[in-house]
């Protein structure tokens, strides 16, 4: 039951505001000790979610949520870029050792005949050698391969002269010295910073002995030019 707290006109339950004067309705105090020691109102129950009915429904219900990278697989990225980085570097490192293994070495020995014996192919290096147009040859390695293929020529020469059936052999044998020769004179012009192309001054009559005596007497460029290291 509730009352007016004006004029304690009793009204039922269902009544908020007095008929009279307007007044908000409070519980009388019989009602409020039966109410403070009667149960307390039932909580209706919340409607459950409506559940998918098949597993289809339900992952389409569920949201999709970016794929976050994790710091252990981040980590083990890093650490497999790094191992292929080191592979390839100790391939590398690999290939140019194979590459300088059949590659002439000067001999730190300034003698005469440390450098010459050191310009003797093998079976190795003596295409690089002899038989190479790029990079560079110093004067000192220039003479000593000019001499050996100077006699590499009279050795061919005596041999066709007295066994008159191996000219054929020797005409190849030339050639291959020739080219030989204009291998060792082009990177010896790379040495003192000019094209190859200056060999066809040889062709001018006196240009040739000029030219000659240019390769043997001029000194190289030191350091690096756009032919290479000086050896």
């Amino acid at each position: 039951m509730k009352t007016c707290p004006k004029c304690h006109k009793i009204y039922e339950d269902s009544q908020n505001f007095c008929s009279i004067d307007g007044t908000k309705l409070v519980l009388t105090p019989v009602s409020q000790a039966l109410r403070s020691n009667g149960q307390q109102p039932e909580e209706q129950p919340q409607p459950e979610a409506a559940q998918p009915e098949n597993a289809a429904d339900a992952q389409q219900t569920e949201p999709v949520q970016d794929p976050q990278p994790q710091p252990d697989t981040q980590q083990e990225n890093a650490q497999q870029q790094t191992e292929q980085q080191n592979s390839w570097q100790q391939q590398n490192w690999q290939y140019q050792q194979q590459q300088n293994q059949y590659q002439y070495r000067p001999t730190n020995d300034p003698s005469f005949s440390a450098r010459f014996q050191a310009n003797i192919p093998d079976a190795n290096t003596w295409k690089p050698m002899y038989f190479s147009f790029d990079g560079r040859l110093s004067r000192g390695d220039y003479v000593c391969r000019w001499l050996l293929l100077l006699g590499c020529a009279v050795v061919v020469s005596l041999i066709c002269g007295i066994i008159s059936i191996l000219a054929p052999i020797g005409a190849l044998a030339f050639i291959a010295l020739c080219v030989a020769q204009i291998s060792i004179s082009v990177r010896r012009l790379h040495d003192r910073g000019h094209s190859g192309l200056w060999l066809f001054l040889c062709v001018i009559p006196a240009a040739n002995l000029l030219m000659f005596l240019y390769l043997l007497f001029a000194a190289g460029q030191p350091g690096v030019n756009e032919y290479g290291a000086a050896e």
